[in-house]
């Protein structure tokens, strides 16, 4: 749980992508319109519930996708009764596929689509990510090793020993030359290629019989 005092000290850890935001309409600097639009640039995933004493929904409002707008009172009356569906809510976005790291003492939440490859480095990884604005990294504490252990069954494969690389962003392989989204070209060592070539071509059959 995050508590913020203001809209602004919220979008500074924006990347934490939160599941539920309960969000006043007003607040001291940038109110809840203005940081919901800035927030839906990184985060449009979130059940968003905007919460009220003074004011009922506008058009505007609803343009950040809004799951429920409460009005607030003496007794929470409102909010308790909406609790269940906005839970259960949630519950259903969490189904969705990510990779949970820790950074900076807090914890952020990595959609595994999103993921090119990993990369290890001295204390923790780095995790390159495909963006609308390029390949944005991610920097976290866990080893390389411990992430491949949560997400080989999801398509993710060592090339090298500094790094694996997500099966289902690849875009073509060239002997010993994996090149994926973004034009992002990695070598396949020696020591790894018989296992990688088994996995990738498993990982292709599998994709086949989905479709």
């Amino acid at each position: 749980f995050y508590e913020y005092c203001s809209g602004e000290e919220l979008l500074q850890q924006a990347d934490i992508l939160h599941d539920l935001i309960f969000m006043d309409m007003q607040m001291p600097g940038m109110d809840g319109n203005n940081t919901a639009k800035r927030l839906r640039e990184t985060n449009k995933e979130a059940i968003l519930v905007f919460c009220t004493n003074y004011a009922y929904p506008t058009p505007e409002a609803f343009k950040v996708q809004p799951f429920r707008y409460i009005m607030k009172d003496l007794h929470n009356k409102m909010l308790k009764e909406e609790m269940g569906d906005i839970l259960e809510e949630m519950c259903k976005k969490l189904k969705k596929d990510y990779l949970a790291v820790t950074r900076d003492g807090g914890l952020i939440k990595v959609p595994l689509k999103d993921i090119l490859y990993i990369s290890i480095i001295k204390r923790g990884s780095i995790i390159y990510l495909d963006t609308e604005r390029g390949v944005h990294k991610v920097t976290c504490r866990e080893k390389l090793r411990d992430l491949y252990y949560k997400i080989q069954e999801d398509g993710f494969e060592y090339a090298h020993n500094s790094y694996i690389v997500n099966m289902s962003n690849i875009i073509g392989i060239n002997k010993t030359l994996i090149v994926l989204k973004n034009q992002i070209e990695l070598n396949i060592s020696r020591s790894k290629k018989e296992q990688f070539d088994k996995s990738f071509s498993y990982y292709l059959h599998t994709e086949y019989k989905r479709t």
